[in-house]
């Protein structure tokens, strides 16, 4: 562990006892099988389940798996950020416990990266040539696309799909970006993409598998979409503030 992991994967956990078992040693077997360093890097978010002690308990197996556990508990955006910015790969990858988008696809997002010169690869359900095998409920898949048409209008242009959660990005680059993310909810991915668009860099969206998992651990209701929605405003006030200061400042 001396040496720097060539990949780091940071998997942000709340509850998750049960898929880190049954997805992590398939993992490992998968990244062992291309023959470089890598890390795995759980991030424990404050769960009220064994998700820490098994954690531990597969580091024991797998001694490229390390533990941050966060306590309380901060949301998925503080949670990542957690991960990103203690990883130690030349690449890093931040990936949902479920596995939705397996560990397979990350070849296409680190082959943009590698050859094709991109800073940031993140894989798009909606892009010609994504493979989605298992669609959402018709209400989640409506009140997406409907979120979807408020982000690309208020923050994100050109980019489809900003809420997959399987997104690459060099080291340097996650560095640059995730201390200026502020939003710990599960939309920090917008926040992270107006960020590392402003800084400058090249953004790859790239078609990946990808299947719905109905036991989400972020469930959908009307106070969460209206959270959500304010989330969003605010992501968006935020960053024209940012941008503001920028401008007077060239």
């Amino acid at each position: 562990m001396d040496a720097r992991p060539y990949l780091s994967v940071v998997i942000p956990a709340y509850n998750e006892e049960e898929r880190l078992k049954r997805y992590v040693p398939g993992m490992v077997e998968f990244l062992q099988s291309k023959g470089r360093p890598f890390e795995i890097v759980v991030v424990n978010d404050g769960s009220r389940d064994r998700t820490a002690q098994v954690a531990r308990e597969l580091s024991q197996t797998f001694p490229m798996l390390r533990l941050i556990d966060l306590n309380p508990n901060r949301g998925k955006g503080g949670a990542v950020k957690a991960g990103m910015l203690d990883a130690r790969g030349e690449y890093v990858l931040f990936t949902d416990a479920d596995q939705s988008t397996p560990i397979s696809e990350v070849d296409k997002l680190l082959s943009k990266m590698e050859a094709d010169g991109y800073d940031v690869a993140i894989g798009s359900r909606s892009m010609p040539g994504a493979s989605v095998e298992q669609p959402q409920a018709w209400h989640r898949a409506l009140a997406g696309k409907l979120f979807g048409v408020g982000t690309r209008l208020l923050c994100v242009h050109g980019i489809r799909d900003t809420q997959c959660g399987f997104k690459a990005m060099k080291r340097m680059v996650a560095q640059k970006v995730f201390p200026q993310v502020t939003s710990d909810t599960a939309i920090f991915d917008i926040e992270m993409l107006v960020i590392a668009t402003r800084e400058g860099y090249r953004i790859a969206e790239v078609a990946v598998k990808w299947v719905h998992d109905p036991d989400t651990r972020i469930p959908y209701n009307l106070r969460r979409a209206v959270r959500i929605w304010i989330e969003l405003l605010r992501i968006n006030r935020a960053q024209k503030v940012v941008w503001s200061l920028k401008a007077r400042t060239q």
